[in-house]
């Protein structure tokens, strides 16, 4: 017996509708083609405790992020963890600095002012076409 339920990907995030349950082990986000049947998406998944796994008959599995046959799978609807990706832009910006390099122009944007990606889209298209006044709404 089959049931239908709404999740959303572990890794990008989109909300995907009406997936039959239980999941093959070959189902695959319809946006960026991530594995659903994995770890990272399933309830009993908890990165603070050994193994990341909080079913105690469950296999251990290496790959957290790769499909498995693991009979335990239960979905987790919300999954998704959005990266705080500051830490890694200010180390960037440390190690560049450490050899005398300049910062890359992305990271030094989003270090100062961080955007949405329809912003970074827009400033993208601005730097291309030469269009330096942000201001216009042409």
């Amino acid at each position: 017996m089959s049931r239908s339920v709404d999740m959303q990907c572990w890794k990008c995030g989109s909300e995907l509708k009406n997936l039959l349950l239980p999941f093959s082990r070959y189902e695959e986000c319809t946006v960026c083609k991530a594995d659903l049947h994995v770890c990272l998406a399933c309830r009993h998944y908890d990165s603070r405790i050994n193994d990341a796994c909080r079913e105690d008959r469950a296999e251990f599995v290496l790959d957290k992020d790769k499909a498995n046959f693991c009979d335990y799978f239960k979905l987790n609807p919300r999954p998704f963890a959005p990266k705080d990706q500051q830490a890694e832009h200010l180390a960037r910006r440390k190690l560049a600095e450490l050899f005398g390099e300049s910062v890359p122009e992305a990271d030094a944007a989003s270090l100062t002012n961080p955007q949405s990606e329809a912003d970074k889209a827009l400033a993208e298209l601005r730097r291309l076409f030469g269009d330096d006044d942000k201001e216009s709404g042409a």
